[in-house]
């Protein structure tokens, strides 16, 4: 199975190598070069910034349904949370809050998640990219941009990765993904893509979870100690179809339909419960049948501009839409004895007994109306209403099925003054109904997807262009939800309200020749009210929020060094609650991760190679997985050496 899955990838990149010539293209991908602020960037396989698709002001924007491709609305089923597309089918995405978050249609709490796809451009160029490392891992990927005609072009890419991840972990991962662009006449764009993912041989990440209110002891790192028969098998797949039209001088059609998929055919989950300080700890494994996670989205939107003197008017009706079937659940588990964590302890795969699987249905149609105005000079106004109708059926195999529906209006308005040409102001005002993500796999509902929440977000700040390329933004921010964690009898569900104010910063560009910088900080406020906060049975701040984080990257490329350029970024968190008594707090921290980079031409050919130590001080530390609310080790000192072709 796994020489044909290799022999496959390999076909798709002799395609590409086949069907393309040169251009520069992944030689010059530079996450940091292309950031315009320090609130998330990824390119290619970097990534930097303050947020991710994943964290935004201490919320996930892909949980919560935020995510936009190519600004249309996309359903995402992705219950992995360290990605969001497989790189040969996106060229990076972006993190849209505060003033960046303004100028798209209907913008959410939680933040919006823009992602970008892998496009045919009007040359012909072909990319390869070779990785090695962190620790072991190696890979290959092949990208082709191919014009056809002047009305059509494909692009094709590929790939294989041989993972190891950082708890020792070897997987194997393929690549595919391929797309066109066709221009049947000068008004009407058709955009179809597919991409898919097979990770085969993956080990479930140890969770552990403490006994009290304290943090687990420092342990080895890339060490496995799950176990080898535990391996996943999952096939991750997403196609679609943009359709834009210029239907007259005004008016503009976008629209788009989308499949996501997502096929756990193997699936475990290993919990480490009960952990002492010294280690020891109860060993669980959670083993689930074959799921299924898969969704129907789109969008169409309408929209016109009219210019009357300085006033620029536009006006957009959009809907959206989904489908999404889950089948979920079914699990069994097994106590595989005390252990102490860190250490291997390997048993006998024990005789699991699954179960019949439970359905979740949700339907969700939204029809909104918007307009935006623009005054030359003075400022930016944005108001829109969206109503919209949700549906959810949960059917499990000892119960009928359970519907909750609601039905708001959700309104959102946005203001940018500009106080001098330098200066703006900005704030907004936003409601959502966003998804609230899957129960953790410690509680007895483990793995349902929980109903849509009622949402709201408020901010404001101002933009300073400091001097030409270098700008400063400061925002202050509040948004509520339900809070969702574990019961009195270990039941995940909504067992109060949260709330998150803060402030973020952001200071980006060329600084002087040849060095730019991308800076941030966010100052977090998060609380929880409601009866177990007030029964003391839970304390006051949830589990994982980092009050105070700060990022520092910068970049230095004289034109000198004819090519290279060094960089540097400093991660600094503070302390943080790690227990949900809010008896135990994992210590502050800093990382240092130091790079480097040079472009050069092999034959003519334009090629980059990337170095990057990733913290070197080798600083140990306990993380939060949000998903799971529970603790994981972040990673220790690692290397990585990539390089790119474009050939």
């Amino acid at each position: 199975m796994l020489r044909t899955r290799i022999s496959g990838c390999v076909a798709v990149c002799m395609v590409v190598l086949a069907t393309s010539q040169a251009y520069a293209q992944r030689a010059n991908e530079n996450a940091l070069a292309s950031a315009q602020d320090a609130f998330g960037t990824t390119v290619g396989n970097e990534t930097i910034g303050l947020y991710t698709a994943r964290d935004v002001r201490g919320f996930d924007p892909v949980q919560a349904g935020n995510v936009r491709l190519e600004g249309l609305y996309f359903d995402r089923q992705n219950p992995n949370p360290n990605e969001i597309f497989v790189s040969s089918m996106v060229s990076g995405s972006t993190v849209r809050v505060g003033l960046s978050a303004q100028s798209y249609l209907f913008p959410a709490p939680t933040g919006i998640a823009d992602v970008h796809l892998r496009l045919p451009g009007d040359k012909k160029v072909v990319s390869v990219v070779a990785n090695l490392g962190p620790y072991e891992k190696m890979s290959l990927e092949v990208n082709s941009e191919t014009p056809l005609s002047d009305s059509f072009g494909l692009y094709v890419g590929g790939g294989y990765i041989r993972d190891d991840t950082s708890e020792a972990s070897t997987l194997d991962h393929f690549l595919m993904a391929a797309s066109a662009r066709w221009r049947p006449s000068d008004s009407i764009e058709i955009l179809p893509f597919w991409g898919r993912k097979i990770s085969d041989g993956m080990n479930p990440r140890p969770n552990v979870y403490t006994a009290g209110p304290f943090i687990p002891p420092k342990i080895p790192r890339h060490v496995f100690f799950s176990q080898p028969w535990a391996q996943a098998l999952v096939d991750d797949s997403n196609f679609g179809t943009f359709i834009n039209a210029s239907l007259s001088d005004n008016w503009s059609l976008r629209s788009g339909i989308f499949r996501s998929l997502v096929l756990r055919k193997r699936f475990f989950s290993n919990l480490f419960q009960n952990t002492q300080p010294n280690g020891s700890a109860d060993n669980v494994m959670v083993k689930f049948p074959s799921q299924s996670f898969g969704s129907y989205s789109g969008e169409v939107r309408l929209s016109g501009v009219y210019v009357t003197g300085n006033w620029r008017h536009t006006f957009h009706t959009a809907l959206r839409g989904r489908y999404v079937e889950r089948n979920f659940g079914g699990s069994d588990t097994r106590a595989l004895g005390t252990v102490v964590i860190g250490v291997p302890h390997f048993v006998p795969e024990p005789a699991f007994t699954l179960h019949a699987l439970n359905q979740d249905r949700v339907r969700q149609g939204t029809g909104g109306v918007a307009y935006e105005g623009l005054w030359s000079g003075v400022g930016e106004l944005s108001v829109g209403l969206q109503k919209t109708a949700y549906h959810r059926s949960l059917t499990t195999p000892t119960a009928p099925a359970h519907v909750t529906e609601d039905s708001p209006w959700l309104p959102n308005a946005t203001l940018a003054l500009y106080a001098t040409h330098k200066l703006t102001f900005f704030g907004s005002y936003t409601r959502g109904l966003e998804e609230s993500g899957e129960a953790t796999n410690n509680a007895t509902n483990r793995g349902e997807a929980l109903p849509a929440i009622r949402t709201t977000q408020i901010d404001a700040g101002a933009r300073w262009a400091i001097a030409p390329g270098i700008s400063a933004v400061v925002t202050a921010f509040e948004i509520k939800k339900p809070y969702l964690s574990l019961n009195n009898v270990n039941l995940f569900t909504q067992v109060g309200a949260v709330r998150h104010r803060g402030v973020e910063i952001s200071v980006a560009g060329e600084v002087m020749e040849g060095v730019r910088i991308v800076a941030g900080s966010v100052f977090l406020e998060a609380s929880i009210s409601g009866d177990l906060v007030d029964q003391g049975r839970i304390g006051r701040v949830p589990i994982g929020r980092t009050p105070r984080f700060m990022r520092f990257d910068v970049d230095y490329a004289p034109k000198s060094w004819n090519g290279l350029s060094l960089d540097m970024q400093i991660d600094n968190r503070s302390s943080r609650v790690g227990t949900a008594d809010n008896g135990g707090r994992i210590p502050a921290r800093t990382l240092l991760n130091l790079g480097g980079r040079y472009k050069f031409k092999l034959a003519d050919t334009p090629a980059s190679v990337r170095f990057q130590v990733r913290n070197v001080m080798d600083t140990f530390d306990w993380d939060i997985n949000v998903t799971q609310l529970s603790f994981v080790t972040e990673e220790q000192r690692r290397f990585m050496l990539t390089l790119a072709v474009d050939f």
